[in-house]
């Protein structure tokens, strides 16, 4: 299983536990019963080491899944979906902590850095050989992208843009606006319902929106839960 984690190229990229990461998924490759599982937690842990939330992993996670279900796209396939929705950010372990951690505007040359999180976990995952990674990776590439195509990093427009990665995108701003970040403080849901109906048609996909709405109240008890509260076999 070939790996491709990419090394640093400006001083604002860089992967703080590269060597860590690396050195464990090289022991799933000696044998696992539950290899796939296996890899996605570790890809996890990496992400939740890199500063991500552990709530708003399982957020994006669980929201994706009832989307994709109500979308009509099948129970196997979103039970894949749900898992590469946990690990699609991936890329965000090569960017510098101190970066995300600003409360200023980035710059422009800091903000064309992290764009750059998108191809990085792409690169990371596609070469990580199960179902849900390969879906992971295409979504990473793609959860910029914008239904109008205006986004990044290859402007690609409406159906161009994967229906997994549509989803994911939506459930993304989600759960980045559900909670507090530097130099912004939590949304309330009201006031995220209200921004998906702006830019559905710009930014998200019609149908996605439309199908948010419909499971709204579901989607709210998912953002209100705390980890802690939750079953396993709902974070499974």
């Amino acid at each position: 299983m070939h790996r491709n984690l990419y090394k640093s190229r400006a001083d604002i990229i860089k992967i703080e536990n590269n060597e860590l990461l690396e050195s464990k998924l090289y022991q799933l490759d000696q044998g696992s019963d539950n290899l796939e599982d296996e890899t996605i937690n570790i890809l996890v842990s990496e992400l939740i080491m890199h500063g991500k939330d552990e709530n708003q992993i399982r957020q994006i996670s669980q929201i994706s899944k009832i989307l994709g279900l109500s979308l009509g796209l099948g129970a196997e396939y979103c039970h894949r979906l749900e898992k590469a929705a946990k690990i699609y950010d991936i890329g965000n372990i090569t960017i510098c902590s101190k970066v995300y951690e600003k409360e200023d505007t980035l710059s422009f040359e800091e903000f064309e850095m992290v764009k750059q999180h998108t191809t990085f976990g792409h690169d990371i995952l596609v070469h990580i050989d199960f179902p849900s990674t390969h879906l992971g990776a295409l979504i990473s590439k793609e959860h910029h992208e914008w239904w109008n195509g205006s986004g990044y990093p290859s402007q690609l427009l409406k159906e161009d843009i994967d229906i997994a990665s549509r989803i994911v995108a939506v459930a993304d701003t989600v759960g980045a606006l559900f909670r507090k970040r530097p130099g912004r403080v939590m949304w309330k849901y009201d006031k995220i319902l209200d921004y998906l109906k702006i830019r559905s048609g710009i930014q998200f996909d019609t149908n996605i929106v439309d199908v948010f709405m419909i499971n709204q109240e579901a989607i709210h008890e998912i953002l209100m839960t705390d980890l802690e509260s939750v079953p396993s076999a709902w974070y499974a």
